[in-house]
């Protein structure tokens, strides 16, 4: 069930207790409203918050323009060979995206439609509800790859396969003292060498572990069902695996190094930590009416069936 507050669970006095059930269902209208014209600006805020957060990865990415870093002549890490890609960008965001998004559509479903109330529409809940997960899961994307992007123009670092990229006039370059090399003369095409310069950290580790530890643990709060006690972290197993294999697979490619891998596996999983305590609501407990003990004990007699006709009496 879509999230929200829980009531306090102490008894109210019998003249209290319809005031405070028509308060929570205020609440619960509230958090609708936003689908009404008078919602209008708070969406405005939505997207405005979104576009700000987004907004790094917006001017670096087109500018494509790190930080020059110099290298050692002895320097043996940044001497591998150009390999294609086993993970492209495309094929990445390809598949993890509407992948994330499908999920996230059909759960919501499923939770709207398990915990509905026959007399109340299930569509603006739906909406409501799909709002809130998807809002959480593209504005976590868009702080992870900003803060992806900063690191990577700022540092600079240079990928495994540097040098085959730069292909460097070494006549040019006096390694006889071993020294740290700052200017370098690169033939090699310029895009691709600019490209070479942003190893630290890695984009694919960090997105790939921010949406599936995300999906992890929006399945952790929605399957809770008994005959789910294995089968959510087998789920949960093979999204983290994916994770971590996309990962592996950009050492294997000589795209980055090792640490490079780890520190993007550790900032996917974090923003995907942050993303679901601070931004979502998948672990709050649902809304339920609060009424005294004397008010249970009027509605009970009210709805005993007649004598004669009681199914579940024991007499």
């Amino acid at each position: 069930m879509c999230g929200r507050e829980r009531a306090p669970q102490t008894p109210v006095e019998p003249g209290k207790s319809k005031g405070l059930f028509i308060f929570i269902l205020t609440k619960i209208t509230d958090a609708r409203i936003m689908f009404e014209p008078s919602g209008i600006p708070l969406i405005l805020l939505d997207v405005t918050c979104l576009i700000l957060v987004g907004l790094p990865f917006f001017i670096l990415t087109p500018q494509h323009n790190p930080f020059k870093r110099g290298f050692f002549c002895n320097d043996e890490s940044i001497r591998y060979p150009l390999k294609d890609d086993t993970i492209s960008y495309q094929l990445l965001g390809g598949v993890m995206i509407p992948f994330c998004l499908i999920v996230l559509l059909c759960g919501e479903f499923l939770s709207v439609y398990l915990s509905r109330i026959k007399t109340q529409p299930l569509g603006k809940k739906y909406l409501w509800c799909l709002y809130k997960a998807v809002g959480s899961y593209v504005f976590g994307a868009a702080a992870s790859q900003s803060l992806t992007d900063i690191a990577k123009y700022s540092i600079g670092r240079l990928r495994p396969h540097f040098l085959a990229v730069c292909k460097p006039v070494w006549e040019r370059i006096n390694c006889k003292t071993g020294g740290y090399i700052e200017n370098v003369t690169c033939t090699g095409d310029r895009f691709d060498v600019e490209e070479a310069r942003l190893s630290f950290f890695s984009g694919h580790s960090s997105f790939s572990m921010y949406c599936m530890l995300f999906l992890v643990l929006y399945i952790q709060a929605r399957m809770k069902s008994k005959w789910a006690r294995l089968l959510r972290p087998t789920f949960q197993f093979f999204l983290i695996a994916t994770a971590v294999y996309v990962g592996l697979t950009r050492v294997s490619d000589y795209k980055h190094h090792w640490s490079d891998v780890l520190t993007g596996l550790l900032q996917g999983g974090l923003m995907a930590f942050f993303t679901v305590s601070c931004v979502s609501n998948f672990f709050v407990q649902p809304l339920e009416p609060v009424v005294s003990q004397a008010e249970e004990a009027s509605h009970s007699l009210q709805e005993s069936p007649p004598a004669g006709n009681h199914y579940g009496s024991t007499d």
